[in-house]
C-alpha cells in the first residue's frame, strides 16, 4: 500500500482499535492467475500477529489456500470526498480522505472442529458485546452449521496502516475541512471528520 510518511500509522494501539472497529474486511488470495476476494467479519489478536475468520464452504476461494497460502486482508474505515472549496488556502485540488489497514499474511484452514467452534464463538462475542446473544455450543444445530463454513487463521507477515486525513495541510485548512465535513448530510463524512480530530 502506497503510504507517504505523513499518512502512515505505526502505533499498535491505534491499528488494533481501528481493525476491531472496522472488522468487516476483505480477504484477497490467488488461484493460479485468478484473484479471489471475500468480504467477511474478522478478528485480530491483541499482538497483531494473527487474524481469524470464516467463509462459506461453497465459496471456492478456500480451495487454493493449501497450494497458494499468501493472502492480503484489507480493512476500510471512514472516508470522504474533500472539495477544494473546503480549504481556507487558495490553491487546492479535489481529493479523498480515507483510512485503511492492509495486511499481508499466510493463511491456514482450521481443521479441528472444537477450535473452529471457539473461533465462531469469539467472533460472535466480539460483535454482540458482553451482554449480547451467545452461541450455545451444546446445541447440535449450531455444530452442524460448522459444516457449511471454512474457518481459518492468518499469520500476519506485514501490516500497514494509512490515514490520509490532510496531515500535510495547515492547521487552518484541516479545521476548515473538518467543519465542512461535519456540515455534510452523510454520516461517513462525519466519521471522517471525527477521525481527523484525533490525527492532528
Amino acid at each position: 500500500m502506497y503510504s507517504p510518511t505523513a499518512f502512515s500509522i505505526t502505533d499498535p494501539t491505534t491499528i488494533r482499535a481501528f481493525v476491531r472497529e472496522n472488522g468487516f474486511g476483505i480477504v484477497v488470495s490467488r488461484d493460479g492467475e485468478q484473484i479471489h476476494d471475500t468480504h467477511t467479519p474478522l478478528q485480530i489478536s491483541d499482538d497483531l500477529t494473527v487474524i481469524t475468520g470464516h467463509i462459506a464452504r461453497a465459496n471456492r476461494q478456500w480451495k487454493a489456500w493449501a497450494a497458494q497460502p499468501a493472502v492480503k486482508v484489507i480493512f476500510h474505515g471512514p472516508h470522504a470526498y474533500v472539495s477544494p472549496r473546503y480549504y481556507r488556502s487558495e490553491f487546492n485540488v479535489p481529493t479523498w480522505n480515507y483510512s485503511a489497514v492492509s495486511v499481508d499474511g499466510t493463511i491456514e484452514i482450521i481443521e479441528d472442529r472444537d477450535a473452529a467452534l471457539r473461533l465462531i464463538q469469539d467472533l460472535v462475542a466480539q460483535y454482540e458485546g458482553p451482554t449480547g446473544w451467545r452461541l450455545d455450543p451444546d446445541d447440535e444445530r449450531y455444530r452442524k452449521l460448522l459444516d457449511a463454513v471454512i474457518c481459518f487463521s492468518i499469520r500476519v507477515d506485514r501490516i500497514e496502516a494509512k490515514f490520509k486525513l490532510n496531515q500535510n495541510k495547515s492547521p487552518e485548512d484541516r479545521q476548515s475541512v473538518i467543519s465542512h465535513l461535519l456540515e455534510s448530510p452523510h454520516p461517513m463524512d462525519h466519521q471522517t471528520a471525527e477521525l481527523m480530530k484525533t490525527q492532528g
